[in-house]
């Protein structure tokens, strides 16, 4: 009974503080790009990523920070109390938020899987220098050009796309989807397809979108900081944009370079280049501020084992209020 109850315990934590904190993150986000001002494309992707993982990352803390450890600390092993109705009624609905979860990432893994192993058979390996992933051309791939993969990233480009670029766009367009695969953003993506609440709450799906759109900007400028011809970038982007593209399945996680579904940020895309261009904006290397965020972990670790024997004892009151 112990070890039910805990586990009971623990969804129903997981689903309170999820849903809670749900509602509470957009509001937020907003604020916080709000208060950003004229962020990067790179700052702005990583805002909108972190507000979306937000919830799922205070929902795992409560729980097995403070929810799980106080329980174990002043719980007896012997105990026989009951699970209620509200209790268990929660409970279910924390099983049936991870069941969702991970029923998500299984399809998805599987529909990437597949869709690069179609696109594999139908490929040859193309061989381009100082590339982070293997290149393929595709035939038939419509106007395919797109980074798939997490781990093991690899990069499709369609023949079409091949012939109608010069040589130099198309370096400059796998540089770009080089930046994806040094962001993460495959990664990043497939947690968003994970954690994406229901469609029809149109405003939590529009922040995705908002993200694909921020990433796809943050590649652009990446691509440029390490090299990329701001000419060449947009000449492959206006290239490819104008080509008829066949529908792409929204199940498998790859970086497109032009994606179907923010097809009308292409122009902002174009627009953004072409200032750069001008020289009213700079490209820069996106400044790495790993040290700043591993400062703020050790921060967050440190207050958390100072305070968190203070605070065990007033959690374990609000689990009894969940359990009677």
């Amino acid at each position: 009974m112990f070890y039910l109850l805990a586990t009971a315990l623990s969804l129903a934590v997981l689903f309170l503080v999820l849903a809670s904190a749900s509602l509470l993150c957009l509001p937020g986000a907003r604020l916080l790009l709000k208060m950003a001002g004229p962020a990067t494309p790179r700052t702005r992707a990583n805002l909108l990523f972190a507000c979306r993982l937000l919830p799922l990352g205070l929902a795992c803390t409560v729980t097995f920070g403070l929810a799980l450890p106080s329980f174990l600390e002043f719980e007896p092993s012997s105990t026989k109390e009951g699970m209620g109705f509200r209790l268990m009624a929660l409970a279910a609905l924390g099983a049936l938020v991870l069941l969702a979860m991970a029923m998500r990432a299984v399809n998805i893994l599987r529909a990437t899987r597949k869709a690069q192993q179609g696109w594999r058979e139908r490929s040859e390996k193309i061989e381009m220098e100082a590339m982070r992933a293997p290149v393929y051309r595709v035939e038939n791939g419509a106007s395919l050009l797109a980074v798939t993969g997490i781990f093991r990233p690899a990069i499709f480009v369609a023949r079409e796309i091949t012939e109608a670029l010069s040589q130099d766009e198309l370096r400059a367009a796998l540089a770009h989807e080089t930046a994806h695969v040094l962001s993460f953003d495959n990664l990043k993506q497939l947690l968003l397809k994970i954690t994406r609440a229901p469609r029809w709450l149109e405003t939590f799906c529009n922040s995705d979108a908002e993200w694909t759109s921020a990433s796809e900007l943050a590649a652009d400028h990446r691509a440029l900081a390490e090299g990329a011809s701001v000419l060449e970038l947009s000449s492959a982007l206006i290239k490819v944009g104008r080509l008829k593209r066949s529908p792409v399945p929204e199940a498998p996680v790859a970086s497109h370079l032009v994606p179907s579904a923010c097809s009308g940020s292409l122009e902002s895309r174009v627009a953004r280049l072409s200032e750069i261009l001008e020289g009213a904006e700079t490209a820069s290397a996106s400044a790495r501020n790993g040290s700043h965020l591993l400062l703020a972990i050790a921060m967050c670790l440190a207050a958390y084992f100072a305070c968190i024997h203070a605070v065990l004892p007033a959690v374990h009151e609000a689990l009894e209020f969940l359990v009677r």
